[in-house]
């Protein structure tokens, strides 16, 4: 057993999980709507950017890879760990075969 589980823990210990998740979008609209959908209902001053909600949605809902990144709740693959809380993390998407640095066994990139 890993010492700092044996002695017990009085900070919580931060640590980084990576996965490559193989998805096939059936729908492309149905992930545009929702992304555009979730960027409308956003906390989001609008009046300290460039472009307005309009402009920003019309983007996103442009942009499969974009909009698919930000409907992921990666958050939701750990919800039901007991003595895991989320902290944040990364999603991006991209179209095609996956990328070699993601192949099991290829660590250069960690």
């Amino acid at each position: 057993m890993c010492n700092s589980l044996a002695m017990g823990l009085t900070e919580p210990l931060i640590m980084q999980i990576y996965c490559r998740l193989e998805v096939a979008v059936t729908d492309p609209q149905a992930v545009a709507k929702l992304a555009g959908q979730q960027l409308r209902e956003a906390d989001i001053d609008w009046s300290r950017r460039e472009e307005d909600l309009d402009e920003a949605v019309h983007q996103l809902e442009s942009d499969l890879t974009q909009a698919l990144s930000c409907v992921i709740e990666h958050d939701r693959m750990i919800e039901h760990l007991p003595g895991v809380e989320p902290r944040g993390g990364l999603a991006f998407t991209t179209i095609g075969k996956p990328d070699d640095r993601f192949r099991p066994g290829f660590t250069d990139f960690l």
